[in-house]
């Protein structure tokens, strides 16, 4: 059996929507809610969600002091009874089907962990618009951008793809959490390559990292997240993600480049990491809007 666990922070507003769909999640029995010194209401929130689902079992874990997500995961994984976990983000929905894919590739292949994948909703969208408008990806692209070390999260792909990293939506073996561990410096700002640390793990140990396209979580909209590293202000959250991703370069790309292939050296690969970086947070947003206006119209 498998042990959900969401780390969590001010979010009852969004567990209010999401909750119900891993209460759902066959193979799920425990879901620990890991309150990161929150000042909501999310225990009652979520205790008043557990009632309707009597057959799986509700537990709170809180800080009283912020620690960040990635203790929250490793305190997660510390209580959970079971010898699998599926760790999820607190904004999003997962589909049915969702627990038990993961855990079958999981088993099948012996993998470091599995995910399905992530589709993010438009405003005024409804799951199964998002899902239907996402299909099997989007981009004309490799699920995987070696040189950044990145996930092309709309990369179109069928079946089961092996990545050395994908998103935080994971199921992996409770052990593997105990014995390599999510890294506490992540613990500030946006929290950027705190999932990816942990993975790249599992990775470089030569344990699979698996995604695959019969699962699917399905992200709110941006406008329905109002708290969280994701809303940090752009200019903070692109200095974040730039010492963020130094750190975790630093740490694995050249185990990273040499079992990969990669030839360029530590230097180029910070670098275009942060020139991409820069476009994300400040280029893309805009063109992107631009765009869909095109498409779509103004207001649409």
């Amino acid at each position: 059996m498998i042990s959900l666990i969401v780390p969590t922070r001010n979010r009852a507003y969004t567990l209010r929507k999401v909750l119900p769909s891993y209460f759902t999640q066959e193979r799920v029995n425990e879901i620990i809610l890991v309150d990161d010194a929150g000042e909501d209401d999310t225990a009652r929130v979520a205790e008043g969600i557990a009632r309707h689902f009597a057959g799986v079992q509700l537990r709170i874990v809180r800080h009283e002091r912020r620690l960040g997500a990635a203790r929250a995961r490793q305190n997660g994984a510390a209580a959970a009874s079971n010898p699998f976990v599926l760790f999820c983000d607190d904004d999003e929905y997962l589909e049915p089907g969702y627990a038990a894919e993961c855990l079958a590739l999981l088993t099948a292949r012996n993998a470091g962990a599995v995910s399905g994948r992530r589709v993010y909703m438009r405003s005024g969208e409804t799951r199964e618009q998002a899902l239907a408008r996402f299909g099997n990806g989007m981009r004309r692209a490799p699920p995987f951008n070696y040189a950044l070390c990145e996930t092309v999260n709309g990369a179109v792909f069928t079946g089961v793809v092996s990545l050395p990293i994908t998103n935080s939506n994971i199921l992996t073996r409770r052990e593997h959490v105990l014995n390599f561990g999510f890294d506490p410096h992540y613990r500030a700002g946006n929290g950027y390559r705190e999932e990816s640390d942990f993975q790249m793990r599992l990775f470089l140990a030569g344990l699979p990292v698996l995604a695959s396209n019969d699962a699917h979580s399905v992200h709110l909209p941006m406008g329905e997240v109002r708290t969280g590293g994701q809303r940090v202000r752009r200019v903070r959250k692109f200095l974040w993600s730039v010492r963020y991703n130094g750190y975790f370069l630093d740490r694995h790309y050249r185990a990273y480049a040499a079992r990969v292939g990669l030839r360029q050296p530590l230097w180029v690969a910070r670098l275009r990491a942060t020139a991409y970086l820069a476009w994300r947070n400040f280029l893309r947003p805009p063109l992107y809007a631009v765009a869909m206006s095109a498409r779509y119209g103004l207001g649409g």
